[in-house]
C-alpha cells in the first residue's frame, strides 16, 4: 500500500500528474501509516432534528395533458335512397360519440418556499481558519486512521467555531446528504474499488449499508416529502451513465434512465451531482466525454463532437424521467446547489493540464465556455463560435485544486452574515487546497484577479462533500478515511 505520508508530494505539474494522482487513490491506496484498525468509540452522528433550518418545500400540483374518455356528439350523416315509385323510409342524421382527450394532473411535485435566518445569532466577521503543518502527527505526515483526538488537533477553523466527530463511513464516501429521517446519508466506494452503495450514519455512530451495489455511486438527493432516494451512477463502468431511484427504507436501486453520457476515465466524467431545485425538477451534473475536445480521429476531423446532454447540468422530471439540458459548456460538474433564494450554483472541474478549475452561478440556457478556452491557455481546443455568448465565471479556483462538494448555507447555526455563503470542497492535494473554502457571492472582490477564498476548514487530507445538517451545523466528509466531521459556532 501506498504511504499516506506520501499525498503531501502529489502537487501535479501536469496533465498526467493530476489524472495519476486521483487514479492511485481511487484504486484503494489509502491506507494509513498506522493500518486500519477499526475504532470501536461511537460517535454522535446526528442531533435531535428538534430544530429544523433546511428550506421548506410544499405541495403544488403540476399538469400535464394524458388521454381520459369523454363523450362528445358528432353529427354523421348517410346517404338518403333515390326515390322510387313506392314509399320507403329515409334515414335522418343520427349523434355518435367521439373520444378527445382532456388534461388530467399528474402526481403533484412538491416546490421550494425560500427560508430567511430567523433566530441566527449575530453577524461576526471571523478571521479565515490557520493551517497545521504536515509534518509530527501519528502517521508523520498525517495523524493515522483511527487517531480521532489526533485530527481534532489538526483540523482547523475560523475563532468562534469548534470542531466535532461526527462519524466513519465503512469506504471512501463520495458525496453526502441528510434524509427526512435525520440521518446523515453518503454514498461509498467499498474495498478500494469503483463498486459501492449508499450508506447511513446512525445517532450512535455506527452506519449500515442503505443501497444494493452501485458502479461508482458519486450523486445523491431525497425526492422532497418523500423518503425516496435519487442516486447518479454508472450502469457499466466505462460506457453509460445512470440515474437510480431507492424506495423508501432502502433496498435495489431501480435504473430510471440509464443512457446518461459517461465515461472519460475510470474516475472521472460521468452523472454526478444532484439537487432537487424550488421548482421539485431534479438537477444533474454531468461530465464531458473528452478532455478538451481531443478528436479520436484528428486526420480527418479535428475536434470531437459534443454530444446532447454531456457537459452539461441537467433538469429532470423525476416522475417521467424526461431530460432537457439546463445549462451547459461545463467540463465536469461535479456538485449543484441551490440557496435560499433560488440562486443555483455549481463546481466545475478544469483541463488535465489544469485551468478551469471554478464555481459558477448556473441560469437557464446559459453556455459556459467548455471546450472553448484557449483564452485559458488551451492552445489546441476548439476556436469559440462567432455567435456564442459564454457566461463568466463567478470564482475561479487555482489550477489543480479539483473543486468537489458544496452547499449554500441555509441554516441559522452559524452567524446571520452567513446566510447564503456558499462552501466549496478542493480535494486535491496541493498548497491551495484540501481545505473547505467560504465564498459570499455578494462580495465585490469575487470580480478581483488575486481574490482568495476564505479558508474555513483546514487540515483535512481529501475533503469531497459538504453539507449543512437539520440543526443548521455544517458536515464535511473527507475521502481518505471515510471520517465525518461536523463545525458547529460556538455560541449555539
Amino acid at each position: 500500500m501506498l504511504p499516506l505520508r506520501l499525498f503531501r508530494f502529489f502537487i501535479p505539474a501536469s496533465g498526467l500528474l493530476r489524472a495519476g494522482i486521483i487514479s492511485l487513490l481511487a484504486a484503494g491506496l489509502v491506507s494509513g501509516c498506522g493500518g486500519t484498525t477499526p475504532n470501536s468509540q461511537a460517535f454522535q452522528a446526528t442531533l435531535p432534528s428538534t430544530v429544523v433550518n433546511a428550506p421548506i418545500y410544499t405541495a403544488t400540483p403540476t399538469f400535464t395533458p394524458s388521454p381520459t374518455l369523454t363523450a362528445t356528439a358528432t353529427l354523421t350523416i348517410t346517404p338518403s335512397p333515390t326515390l322510387t315509385p313506392t314509399f320507403t323510409l329515409t334515414p335522418t342524421a343520427t349523434a355518435t360519440a367521439t373520444l378527445t382527450p382532456s388534461p388530467v394532473p399528474t402526481q403533484a411535485l412538491l416546490t421550494l418556499t425560500p427560508v430567511a435566518a430567523n433566530d441566527a445569532p449575530a453577524a461576526y466577521v471571523n478571521p479565515p481558519a490557520v493551517f497545521q503543518l504536515a509534518q509530527g502527527w501519528s502517521c508523520d505526515d498525517f495523524p493515522c486512521e483511527d487517531d480521532v483526538a489526533g485530527w481534532l488537533e489538526r483540523i482547523r477553523v475560523p475563532q468562534g467555531y469548534e470542531l466535532e466527530h461526527a462519524g466513519k463511513l465503512p469506504g471512501q464516501p463520495m458525496q453526502i446528504t441528510y434524509g427526512p429521517d435525520g440521518r446523515l446519508y453518503a454514498t461509498v466506494l467499498e474495498g478500494g474499488t469503483r463498486n459501492g452503495a449508499v450508506y447511513a450514519l446512525n445517532a450512535d455512530g455506527s452506519s449500515e449499508r442503505y443501497s444494493g451495489d452501485l458502479i461508482s455511486p458519486v450523486g445523491l438527493a431525497f425526492q422532497p416529502g418523500t423518503a425516496v432516494l435519487y442516486v447518479s451512477a454508472r450502469a457499466d463502468l466505462a460506457h453509460a451513465g445512470a440515474l437510480y431511484r431507492i424506495p423508501a427504507g432502502g433496498g435495489e436501486a431501480e435504473a430510471i434512465i440509464s443512457d446518461l453520457p459517461c465515461c472519460f476515465s475510470l474516475i472521472d466524467n460521468q452523472p454526478n451531482g444532484m439537487v432537487f431545485g424550488p421548482d421539485g425538477y431534479l438537477y444533474m451534473g454531468i461530465g464531458s466525454l473528452t478532455d478538451r475536445a481531443e478528436s479520436t480521429t484528428p486526420r480527418t476531423k479535428p475536434f470531437a463532437d459534443i454530444f446532447p446532454n454531456e457537459a452539461a447540468v441537467l433538469r429532470i422530471q423525476p416522475h417521467t424521467a424526461a431530460v432537457e439540458v439546463f445549462a451547459s459548456g461545463l467540463r465536469n460538474p461535479y456538485d449543484v446547489t441551490f440557496d435560499a433564494a433560488g440562486q443555483f450554483y455549481a463546481t466545475d472541474s478544469g483541463l488535465l493540464t489544469g485551468p478551469g478549475d471554478r464555481l459558477v452561478a448556473l441560469t437557464a440556457g446559459a453556455h459556459y465556455g467548455w471546450p472553448y478556452w484557449r483564452n485559458r491557455g488551451c492552445s489546441d481546443c476548439p476556436l469559440s463560435p462567432a455567435r456564442l455568448s459564454i457566461t463568466p465565471d463567478l470564482v475561479r479556483f487555482p489550477d489543480f485544486s479539483l473543486p468537489r462538494g458544496l452547499v449554500a448555507y441555509t441554516g441559522s447555526q452559524f452567524p446571520v452574515n452567513q446566510f447564503g455563503s456558499v462552501f466549496v470542497a478542493l480535494w486535491n492535494g496541493t498548497t491551495s487546497a484540501q481545505r473547505i473554502v467560504r465564498i459570499d457571492p455578494r462580495d465585490p472582490r469575487l470580480a478581483d484577479e488575486g481574490y482568495i477564498p476564505e479558508p474555513f476548514v483546514t487540515g483535512l487530507i481529501r475533503p469531497v462533500d459538504v453539507t449543512v445538517a437539520p440543526d443548521g451545523t455544517l458536515v464535511v466528509a473527507d475521502f481518505i478515511y471515510g471520517h465525518v466531521w461536523r463545525v458547529r459556532y460556538q455560541d449555539r
